[in-house]
């Protein structure tokens, strides 16, 4: 048995809205992206979304629109158990960036090891669980949350997306919701929904006419096309179901390896996760992968940025995102993968651990 890591959900119903979106409108910016940010934004409770190309183009522009309101020469902080993106987006942006510890148990940023040297946050939902909003809203901080992973997530009985000053999702085509390539950003900010808007169609001034070349910032092309929208709109309709399945897929993985190897932990009375991924800790991890590839179980890891050649400094002290990022080993986990599928990929897995 051959079993995916990950795999998108395409039927022909998101064929059909693909099929019907390029006889109708060929660019960005058409009919169906405005229907998306619409139903995105009523989605996840928030009261503006703006779409973009792609989950990194959602940082991009969202640092953006706090750089305009602090300035350039501040110090993002980014934890470093996250996928680079996170850490190389603040960078493009910002002066400076400090990577931050995340928690042993939650493998989210830790509030308690973000210091004054820190002006903003760049929060990431690890794994789709989302972070621990209400400690870090008290350090009194403008924050980013990079939730490219937690789309049908919720903290404290609310999904996510509403809890920073912008969320930023992806709509990538491993990720919960897929249109190919896609992202989103939301807010409760009309200030930054405008400038989010300017800021991904070249700096288009904000009433400027059909016919008129005006441009008020120094925005870039972030557009995202009418097509992968049309697809976006029909997956999103599917959230809830692929949440509650892939939460019976982790509720499977967590009862037959309890014990046998250590995962992500949280309360689950504060937090539901989406069950983005689903990760254990292996010391052996090379083994395990090497074992899992014999037995056509595709598994990923995950590198902390710290330990990225790019990133690399000798004053990074983060032994916690260095443990998870040396032991972790991803399991299967995907909207159509079956309970056969992964009984199997506990059994080959159980023969080595």
């Amino acid at each position: 048995m051959k079993v995916l890591w990950s795999k998108p959900d395409f039927l022909e119903e998101e064929l059909s809205a693909a099929y019907n979106s390029l006889q109708n409108y060929i660019g960005g910016n058409g009919p169906n992206v405005e229907k998306l940010e619409k139903e995105f934004a009523e989605s996840v409770g928030s009261k503006y979304a703006i779409a973009v190309n792609n989950g990194t183009s959602a940082l991009l522009v969202s640092l953006m629109c706090l750089r305009e309101e602090l300035g350039p020469d501040k110090t993002v902080g980014v934890p470093s158990f996250t996928f680079i993106a996170s850490a190389n987006s603040s960078k493009e942006i910002f002066d400076n960036v400090k990577l931050l510890e995340c928690e042993g148990d939650t493998w989210n940023l830790d509030p308690n090891k973000i210091d004054d040297s820190v002006d903003l946050l760049m929060a990431v939902d690890v794994g789709g669980l989302s972070c621990d909003y209400s400690e870090l809203s008290k350090l009194n901080l403008p924050i980013i949350g990079d939730s490219a992973e937690s789309l049908g997530s919720t903290f404290e009985g609310k999904l996510v997306g509403t809890q920073a000053d912008l969320h930023c999702f992806s709509m990538h085509r491993a990720k919960i919701v897929s249109c190919g390539e896609g992202g989103m950003i939301t807010t409760n900010s009309e200030k930054y929904r405008d400038l989010a808007h300017s800021f991904t169609n070249h700096g288009y001034c904000k009433d400027k006419r059909g016919y008129e070349y005006c441009h008020d910032n120094f925005g870039l092309n972030f557009r995202m096309s009418d097509v992968n929208a049309a697809i976006g709109r029909v997956q999103l309709r599917k959230l809830e179901q692929y949440v509650s399945h892939r939460n019976h897929i982790a509720n499977i993985y967590k009862d037959e390896l309890k014990g046998l190897a250590e995962f992500q932990s949280y309360d689950d009375k504060r937090f539901k996760s989406n069950y983005f991924f689903f990760g254990v800790l292996c010391e052996k991890r090379d083994e395990v992968i090497q074992h899992m590839l014999s037995k056509e179980v595709e598994v990923k890891t995950w590198t902390s940025v710290h330990k990225q050649p790019i990133w690399y400094s000798p004053l990074n002290n983060l032994p916690i995102s260095g443990k998870i990022s040396d032991e972790i080993v991803l399991l299967p986990i995907h909207n159509t993968i079956t309970d056969a599928e992964v009984e199997y990929v506990i059994e080959k897995l159980k023969e080595i651990l």
